[in-house]
């Protein structure tokens, strides 16, 4: 690639960066849980993102490249935790971690597709539980009240009803992968 992008090509690229944060932030998030610095390795890994934009060939595969990125950062971001004794993790269980989460999150509208699929058939309590939840964020206890469950009734049938998205996601996702 040129080392100049021109104009469009910068406002593409602030454009991924933007919409990929979530999926950064996820993908630093599964590689150092519970971690305080997780603001300050995104920041690092957008950083880095935007000194290196001159190397992504647009059209290629954003999500990757700057999963990469991120990996590095946290990989760095552990070795300055280790020096300070602050993180145990052995590099094979981080690879792990990174290959699992750079899956899932480069499948991640097909994933999004499934959802959608295996939510439309759910029966209508469960999707109004899932909605309760999910879309409004209100306490189960509400929900329980409301239908005249037990809070731990409740819990039992969003425990179900998230195995079985889980399940149907999978089963979409692998049946789609494999046409």
């Amino acid at each position: 690639m040129a080392e100049r992008l021109t104009k469009e090509e910068e406002e593409e690229i602030m454009a991924l960066i933007a919409q990929q944060q979530g999926v950064l932030r996820m993908i630093i998030r599964s590689m150092a849980p519970r971690c305080p610095d997780l603001d300050d390795i995104l920041q690092e890994t957008n950083l880095v993102i935007w000194r290196k934009r001159h190397t992504f060939e647009i059209g290629s595969n954003f999500n990757a490249w700057a999963s990469t990125i991120a990996r590095f950062q946290v990989m760095a971001w552990r070795e300055r935790s280790q020096r300070n004794r602050l993180l145990a993790f052995d590099d094979e269980l981080l690879e792990r971690l990174v290959n699992s989460t750079t899956d899932r999150w480069n499948n991640l509208e097909a994933r999004k597709e499934a959802l959608s699929s295996c939510l439309a058939q759910l029966p209508r309590q469960h999707r109004a539980l899932i909605d309760h939840r999910y879309v409004h964020n209100e306490p189960l206890i509400d929900f329980a009240k409301k239908h005249g469950r037990t809070y731990a009734a409740v819990c039992k049938l969003l425990e179900r009803v998230r195995r079985g998205l889980r399940e149907c996601i999978n089963q979409r996702f692998t049946t789609e992968t494999q046409l």
